[in-house]
């Protein structure tokens, strides 16, 4: 290990937190005062405030998170994206009605969570394309609570392009972090947890605002482009150079690369999402190292077998049965 040198301690804090039996960090030397050693050493973060790693230090967040809007396109119709004839997913036997059920269940389960312990303004878009008000309604009646809002919006345009371009313009309303979710994704019950606490840890390390997949996708592993590696919450975050359409940026990125950002759904691109891999050679995109949600399409979704307990515990909420 390389020698660090180590601040001057004040000696009269330290010796008052002793003599008070108070269990802390000090500051100075990151060292534990009074450690509770019949007990597990944990980590320590305040949402909007700081963290406290045991094995690193201490860092004030000075990047706060405003508020949150999420745009969640669905569509019961449309069929899995460039597969010929009728759709098939890696769930056997699963309609898209039910998958989006399950998908938005985890989802709200996951906000729920995260509003337990922080205070957060939280908006739930659903962005809609093909889908009747019977079934609507039945999204209503899933994601009903009084933690925060929900809205549901028909999309101008039809189509895949037409939702995501949708999403492009509600998106201007934000004020501050945007989450585009597509209608095939289960969540983590800590997933926008970790997101946040992440987002806010991980920009104030860089002083710049940055893009967040939640998902650590398979074809990651087949690439070979320079990477570097971060701490979150509970997670590690490495830096990618692609995703899919599901990720977490700001409305300061969306107003320096909306024409990017846009042409995603304006233009025929090979492959869809190339204008925003062009970003991330400008703009930092950064993956959890283990997935903190996980695309349902027609392979499976992660190198990790927890992906199918996270459906099952879903599903079943959705769906009944043992």
């Amino acid at each position: 290990m390389f020698k660090r040198k180590l601040l001057k301690q004040n000696k009269l804090k330290r010796l008052l937190l002793k003599l008070l039996n108070i269990y802390a960090l000090d500051k100075e030397t990151f060292e534990l005062i009074n450690p509770k050693l019949n007990q597990k050493a944990e980590n320590y973060f305040k949402f909007n405030n700081k963290s406290i790693l045991l094995s690193s230090g201490y860092l004030d967040f000075s990047r706060k998170i405003k508020k949150l809007d999420i745009y969640y396109r669905f569509s019961p119709d449309v069929a899995l994206w460039n597969s010929p004839g009728k759709w098939k997913r890696i769930i056997p036997n699963i309609n898209k009605e039910i998958l989006i059920k399950v998908s938005l269940i985890s989802l709200k389960k996951s906000i729920l969570n995260f509003l337990k312990y922080n205070n957060l303004n939280i908006s739930l878009n659903l962005i809609y394309d093909k889908s009747s008000n019977e079934f609507n309604n039945q999204l209503k009646k899933i994601l009903l609570n009084d933690k925060f809002e929900t809205n549901i919006i028909k999309s101008k345009i039809n189509g895949n392009r037409g939702t995501y371009l949708e999403c492009c313009d509600q998106a201007e309303k934000s004020e501050d972090l945007i989450f585009f979710v597509e209608d095939d994704y289960i969540f983590k019950i800590d997933s926008i947890e970790e997101l946040l606490y992440s987002y806010s840890r991980i920009t104030t390390q860089t002083d710049r605002d940055i893009f967040l997949t939640p998902s650590d996708y398979v074809f990651y592993y087949d690439r070979d482009y320079i990477t570097s590696i971060f701490i979150g919450k509970n997670y590690r975050w490495r830096i990618v150079k692609e995703t899919l359409l599901t990720f977490i940026f700001s409305k300061k990125i969306l107003n320096i690369h909306r024409d990017k950002i846009r042409s995603v759904g304006e233009f025929q691109n090979d492959p869809f999402e190339k204008p925003l891999h062009e970003i991330f050679d400008k703009e930092l995109c950064l993956a959890p190292i283990k997935s903190i949600s996980y695309h349902i399409s027609r392979t499976v979704p992660s190198i990790e077998p927890d992906w199918l307990k996270v459906w099952d515990e879903n599903y079943k909420e959705i769906n009944g049965g043992p």
